[in-house]
Formats: C-alpha cells, structure tokens, sequence
C-alpha cells in the first residue's frame, strides 16, 4: 500500500475533504475529483449499486490520480473490509458501529496479523507494485484507515468504548440517521444534535481519534470544523450534478422565458 495522505494529515490536526461517490462509473470522473483539488474519495457500496470489478478500476484509477480511495462495504464482514482493502483502497468505512467489540472486529480484518486477522494475497491491494511479504504488510497496516460510522444513539452512548479502540482512525457522524435515531429527523441545528456532535467530538480529540461529518454544502462544514472535525465528507457526485444542471437550466429559462 502506498502513502496516505490522508491518514499523515488527520495525525496533524489538518482537515481533509473528499466527496461520496455513488453514481459515477468512470475513470474520467476519479480523474475530475483528483483534479478539483479532494484529498479523498468516499466510494460507496452500503446504497449504491457498485460490484466489486468496477470498484477496483476505480479503486486503482484514485491511486494512479494521488486521490486516496476509501469504500465502504454494505456491512462489517471480514469478506467485504478484506476484498476493499485488496483491490487497493487505503480505507474503509464501516457503516453503522455501536460497540466496542464491532470496531475491533472491524481493525482486525483490516489489519494483518499481529495486529488483525488479514489473509495476504493478491497483487491490487499493493497497486501491483511488487513487494516483498514483510514490506507489503507493514506498509498495509501503517497505512490503511478504518473509519467507522456513528449514526445512532447507542452509539453515542458507547462513544468512549468506541473511541478507546486502538488501531482505529476515524469516527465518521452520519448525520441522517444519527438525527433519525434520537428523534430530531434531519434538522442537523437541533441542540440533541449538537449535544451529540460535541460529544463525540470531544471524545475522539480526548483519545486522539479524528472526527468527521457529511455536509451536501461546503459552506454548511464550516461550523463542524469549527467544533474540531477534521474529515469532512463534502457533497456527492449525484449532488454536484444535479445542483451544476439545475443552475444551468434556471439560467437558460431566465432568458428563454421557457
């Protein structure tokens, strides 16, 4: 596995931004967000309707653009952390953790031995460098990320067991569902919110662990950067184009009168 970036800047207290992809298939669109300017990619498996092939060509497309790829399988199994780590993401982000013993579940799939349980194989997870065997895992467990997802109130309520786990990198809100599930349904300004944003933010800089939030609009991350968030999902592909065709389209009917 090569550098990553992202994981060298999160230990520096630097922000970090990168878009959910979910819609876009090409080489051509990972080349467009490495050129924008992201530090990463948020390449989504839990909603979206990738298979594995298409996300290895993605996967491999991000490491040749210096854009760090990071998926999240539909779930926490060793069969879904360990084949994203081989098709050569430096991440994953595991979606809807509560406990202790998940993100160590998590860590220990994504880690070779003895930190995890990782099988080694395949020539993906190392870009297709050639590497020998000790070089290659140390390289993969200095350098991949887990990111786990709060996004309900148990776990906010196990925030510090969640925190304290060693080998994790990220607590990554989602906001959505951590709103649903303490009853304040998408109003992200709500004080249960961020009481609960705070929390987990307070937390994960108390244990040294980077604390991240999804916003469609750069401008809304703002006041969680301000909080101390440091990963900052921002946007989506399905979103840049349809806010990018809808001001395009208002504009032409301002003149067309259509």
């Amino acid at each position: 596995m090569q550098y990553n970036r992202v994981k060298a800047a999160l230990r520096e207290d630097k922000a970090v931004a990168g878009p959910i992809i979910s819609e876009m298939r090409s080489i051509g669109s990972i080349k467009l967000m490495a050129n924008a300017g992201y530090d990463f990619l948020f390449l989504d498996m839990e909603h979206a309707m990738f298979d594995w092939e298409t996300m290895m060509h993605l996967v491999q497309t991000a490491l040749l653009c210096d854009i760090v790829p990071i998926v999240r399988p539909t779930d926490n199994l060793y069969s879904l952390v360990a084949r994203a780590f081989d098709s050569g993401a430096q991440g994953v982000i595991i979606p809807r953790v509560e406990s202790r013993e998940q993100v160590e579940a998590a860590v220990s799939y994504a880690k070779y031995p003895p930190l995890g349980r990782r099988g080694a194989g395949g020539d993906g997870r190392n870009g297709y460098n050639r590497k020998g065997v000790l070089e290659a895992i140390e390289d993969a467990n200095r350098e991949g990320m887990v990111v786990v997802q709060i996004e309900s109130a148990a776990a906010v309520e196990n925030i510090e067991e969640i925190a304290s786990v060693d080998g994790m990198d990220v607590m990554l809100i989602g906001p959505q569902d951590l709103s649903i599930s303490i009853g304040c349904h998408g109003d992200f300004s709500h004080p249960d919110f961020l009481a609960a944003a705070q929390k987990i933010t307070d937390v994960g800089r108390k244990h040294g662990k980077a604390v991240g939030m999804v916003e469609k609009e750069a401008s809304a991350m703002q006041r969680w950067y301000d909080m101390g968030m440091r990963f900052l999902v921002t946007s989506s592909d399905s979103h840049m184009l349809l806010s990018s065709a809808t001001k395009c389209v208002q504009e032409l009917k301002g003149f067309t009168g259509e």
